[in-house]
């Protein structure tokens, strides 16, 4: 894979070859992912000796190809770090804001709502290996607890579904 490596980098393409230096955990499946697009583009094989061999046979195409797919890779980090600058932004916002509610909704739900199911864990779990049998009495508070939590997951689940939905789009 070295010299793959020094070709890429011979041919102006520092983000494929410090991609493929870096070939260990995430970095290999995209130095894989990068192996197979570069062979994909110049109709070989998705070895790094037939790629090589493809540069030896036509440095020059070689070289187009290689810059295109670097345009390419170079086009989604800028696109992943603006999305996550525009995030950062976001929740600086969050936090400066004048208004409390703003201020406290991510970190108050981050914090209740796993509270909240932990203790109707911890009690359904309690009642049950101990055996205590479920008072008529106790109805009425799971009749509440129950459509409470429902909702508070809806509201939960509807507020990250629309954040993920934005995020992937690239909306702030």
């Amino acid at each position: 894979m070295g010299a793959l490596v020094s070709i890429l980098l011979s041919v102006g393409a520092p983000i494929l070859a410090g991609i493929l230096k870096t070939k260990g955990g995430k970095g290999g499946a995209i130095a894989g992912d990068v192996i197979e697009a570069v062979a994909d583009r110049l109709g070989t094989d998705a070895t790094p000796q037939a790629i090589e061999d493809a540069y030896k046979a036509d440095p020059e195409i070689f070289t187009k190809t290689v810059r295109t797919i670097e345009t390419d890779y170079a086009a989604i980090a800028r696109a992943g770090a603006e999305a996550h600058l525009a995030y950062i932004e976001l929740v600086k916002g969050d936090r400066d804001s004048a208004d409390i509610l703003t201020r406290v909704w991510r970190p108050m739900n981050g914090f209740l709502f796993p509270v909240g199911c932990l203790m109707i864990v911890a009690t359904v779990s309690v009642m049950l290996l101990s055996r205590v049998p479920v008072d008529a009495s106790v109805l009425p508070l799971i009749g509440i607890v129950v459509p409470i939590m429902t909702a508070w997951a809806g509201v939960v689940g509807y507020y990250v579904g629309q954040r993920t939905k934005e995020k992937t789009t690239g909306a702030t």
